[in-house]
């Protein structure tokens, strides 16, 4: 069970998408229930139902629920990622074992983006913060459907953390990490051709993210005008979509900075591979991260990482060998890092080479093998 699924963009979309083929070559049928509304037909190894999101939300819940009550009778687990509303509805009725992945606080995101608490609240922030009665009735109902499961998988100790937090015993949590998918960074031409064919000059800065309020672009946006300071003509290329786009492309506006920020939208892999591996600098500035991919495939780009140290980022590098780490929010040492590395090759150049040694410690087959032995236990539990 899932709240979004493939070809939707995201992390648990791309998981699943990888995931379950190598479980089901693995000799396992799973299924997959989730959001959506039809899309082009697309052959996957297992069968895909999609409950359409034009219904109000309520309508839409009872919905899912109903279909995972249905398909979920003769099931030997249910793994729900990071959708655990419907599965734990169902499964009052089902009593089947039930895996959890929890890669974010879901009240937090829903409360951010439904105005309910203030827009730049950070996840750390809304752990200890006091709000309205609507926002603790989403805790309650969160902690119970991540209280009925078995098993917690979460994909960096930073979210462990968390999920403790909440009241879940920590024996019950199992952190496996996400395996970034690096099939379209292979057999990359070099730097020096792609910037020629994407048309870049000068120094290029590259940010990817969904741009909702924590992924913190506005201030690498203002970060831009005082690295130009330093390095003329640096500017800032934005792959990626959200509902802050239209306040981001006005701050560049207001900043003067509107034709040295370019907002691409939202692209396809391919193309985030080869502006990654394009860019003299790949930065990051949010103020919460489960554990980012982005990182990885900068990374795989050959591409020096600048990001906070925010959420699960610090468990993907060393800080000075693999990427520079700065404070969360802290846009003076966001520009201090990214003209260090801009004007200092021998720097860019150690940030390269350790990236390449740490993505050692993210491996498909690893992640597969650790979620399905987490799922054999859970099933065979009594």
């Amino acid at each position: 069970m899932t709240g979004t699924f493939h070809p939707e963009p995201g992390g648990p979309p791309t998981y699943l998408y990888h995931l379950l083929p190598e479980l089901a070559a693995r000799g396992h049928s799973p299924r997959v229930v989730t959001y959506g509304d039809p899309t082009p037909a697309h052959d996957y190894p297992y069968p895909v139902t999609r409950i359409t999101r034009q219904q109000p939300i309520p309508k839409r819940l009872l919905a899912m629920t109903r279909e995972v009550l249905r398909q979920g009778r003769d099931a030997d687990v249910l793994f729900a990622s990071d959708y655990g509303l419907p599965a734990a509805l169902a499964n009052l009725w089902l009593r089947k074992p039930l895996a959890l992945k929890v890669v974010s606080d879901f009240a937090w995101e829903f409360s951010v983006r439904h105005g309910w608490v203030p827009r730049q609240t950070t996840m750390d922030a809304f752990q200890v913060g006091r709000y309205g009665p609507r926002v603790g009735l989403l805790r309650a109902v969160q902690r119970a459907y991540v209280s009925a499961a078995r098993r917690v998988i979460v994909p960096s100790r930073y979210i462990e953390s968390v999920v403790t937090g909440w009241g879940l015993n920590a024996h019950r949590i199992q952190v496996i990490y996400n395996a970034p998918q690096l099939a379209a960074y292979e057999d990359l031409p070099d730097k020096a051709a792609l910037r020629a064919e994407l048309g870049f000059e000068g120094a290029v800065i590259v940010c990817v993210a969904r741009l909702t309020a924590w992924k913190g672009v506005g201030g690498l946006i203002r970060a831009l005008g005082e690295v130009r300071g330093a390095v003329p003509g640096a500017q800032l290329r934005i792959l990626g979509d959200g509902p802050e786009r239209a306040r981001l492309e006005a701050l560049a506006g207001e900043l003067g900075l509107r034709e040295q920020v370019h907002f691409a939208g939202q692209v396809p892999r391919e193309t985030v591979a080869r502006t990654l591996r394009a860019a003299d600098v790949f930065a990051l500035f949010s103020t919460y991260e489960g554990l980012p991919h982005v990182v990885l495939e900068a990374m795989a780009a050959g591409t020096p990482v600048v990001a906070s140290a925010a959420g699960g980022t610090p468990e993907t590098m060393r800080d000075g060998e693999s990427g520079l780490l700065v404070p969360v929010g802290d846009e003076g040492a966001l520009v201090e890092a990214l003209v260090g590395v801009l004007t200092e090759p021998a720097l860019a150049r150690r940030l390269v080479e350790g990236g390449r040694v740490e993505l050692a410690r993210f491996s498909m087959e690893t992640m597969v093998a650790q979620t399905e032995a987490l799922l054999r236990e859970v099933a065979h539990e009594r």
